[in-house]
C-alpha cells in the first residue's frame, strides 16, 4: 500500500512539475503574448475606423455648407494681433487656429464656420475611448480645429504650414493610394503639446480633391499605462517595423543600454516632424547581439530568439501587432 501511495505521489509531483515547466515555456509565453498583441491590434483598429467615420461626416459638412453657414455664431471668432484667425473663448467646443501662412479670406473663414458641427463628433469620441487624448481636423489652408480646447496662440507658431506635417500628408494619394484611414505609426512629437504620440488619420475629399484630414491622437504614455503597466514580473517592449522603440519598461531600456525614455519637453514650438529615430533603434544598436535580435525578428520573422545581452543568456519572444505594424516583445531570463 505504501509503495502505491509513493508511486501515486511521484506521478502527481511529476505531473505538477511538467505543467509548471510547460506553462513557463517560451511557446506558452508566446501564446499569451500573442493574445495581448491581438488585443492591442483590435483596440487600435477600432480607433482607425473612427477616423474614417469622421472623414465621411466632414465631407457631408462640405456638401451642406450653404445650409449650415447661416446657423453659426460667427462673432465668437476673431483675427488675433499676430494674424491668426482663432476662437479666443472656450465655449465648450474645440479650439480653432488658422495660421495665416495662406492669407485668410472669407472662403477660409467659411470653412471654419461650417465645420463647427464636427465638435459634437469629437466630444463623443473622447467619451467613447479612454485611449484617445484629442481629436482634430486640419485643412489645406492650415486651419486646425482641435478638441479639447486649449490656448492655441501660446502653443502654436503663427504661419505654421500644417500640410507639411506627417499627420496631414500621410493621408494624401501619394502616401495613401487607397484613400482610407491609416496610422501615423512612428511616434512623433505633438505640436499641440501632448508629447510623443501616434495618430489615426483619413482624407477628406470635396470637388474631387483632398481638402483636409481629421486625426485621432493616442499618446505613447497612454499606450504604456494601458498595455505595459499590467505586465508585473514581465519585461516588455513595443518596437515598430524599423526596430525603433515605441515604449518599454525601464528594465528593458537598461538591458539594451539605451538612454532613459523621457517625454518631450516643450522648450519651443514644434515647427517640423520630430522623431526618436536611431537613438532608440535596436536595429542600430552598438551591441551586435541586439542588432542580431532585431534582424531575426524583423527580417526573418522569428518569434522565439535565444541570445546573449550584456553577458546574460535571454530568450526574446515576439508577437506582431498587425494594425500598427509593430511588435510586442518580452524578454525571458
Amino acid at each position: 500500500m505504501k509503495n502505491i501511495i509513493r508511486f501515486t505521489f511521484g506521478l502527481l509531483t511529476f505531473a505538477l512539475t511538467f505543467v509548471a515547466c510547460t506553462s513557463n515555456s517560451p511557446e506558452k509565453k508566446l501564446e499569451l503574448l500573442s493574445s495581448k498583441a491581438e488585443k492591442i491590434s483590435n483596440d487600435f483598429k477600432k480607433i482607425r475606423l473612427e477616423a474614417e467615420v469622421l472623414s465621411i461626416a466632414i465631407e457631408k459638412l462640405y456638401a451642406a455648407q450653404t445650409t449650415t453657414l447661416p446657423t453659426i455664431d460667427t462673432k465668437k471668432y476673431e483675427l488675433a494681433t499676430n494674424g491668426v484667425f482663432t476662437k479666443p473663448v472656450n465655449d465648450g467646443g474645440s479650439a480653432v487656429f488658422v495660421s495665416g501662412v495662406i492669407p485668410i479670406n472669407e472662403n477660409i473663414k467659411n470653412v471654419v464656420y461650417f465645420t463647427e458641427p464636427i465638435d459634437a463628433n469629437f466630444k463623443a469620441l473622447l467619451q467613447k475611448y479612454p485611449e484617445i487624448v484629442q481629436v482634430y481636423y486640419n485643412d489645406e489652408n492650415s486651419y486646425n480645429r482641435i478638441y479639447p480646447f486649449f490656448d492655441v496662440l501660446s502653443q502654436y507658431e503663427a504661419k505654421m504650414n500644417i500640410p507639411s506635417f506627417n499627420f496631414y500628408y500621410l493621408a494624401d494619394a501619394a502616401h495613401n493610394p487607397e484613400e482610407k484611414s491609416v496610422w501615423v505609426n512612428e511616434p512623433y512629437v505633438d505640436p499641440a503639446g501632448r508629447g510623443w504620440m501616434v495618430s489615426a488619420i483619413a482624407p477628406v475629399h470635396y470637388n474631387n480633391k483632398m481638402v483636409g484630414v481629421p486625426g485621432i491622437d493616442v499618446t505613447i504614455n497612454t499606450i504604456t499605462e494601458r498595455y505595459l503597466k499590467d505586465s508585473i514580473g514581465s519585461m516588455n517592449v513595443i518596437i515598430d517595423n524599423n526596430g525603433s522603440i515605441v515604449t518599454a519598461q525601464e528594465e528593458i531600456i537598461n538591458l539594451f543600454s539605451f538612454p532613459p525614455l523621457f517625454d518631450h519637453k516643450y522648450i519651443e514650438t514644434i515647427k517640423q516632424d520630430t522623431y526618436r529615430k536611431e537613438l532608440y533603434n535596436i536595429s542600430l544598436s552598438r551591441d551586435g547581439n541586439v542588432r542580431a535580435i532585431a534582424n531575426e525578428i524583423l527580417k526573418n520573422k522569428k518569434q522565439i530568439v535565444n541570445a546573449e545581452i550584456n553577458g546574460e543568456q535571454v530568450t526574446i519572444i515576439a508577437a506582431p501587432i498587425p494594425e500598427l505594424k509593430w511588435y510586442l516583445l518580452e524578454v525571458l531570463k
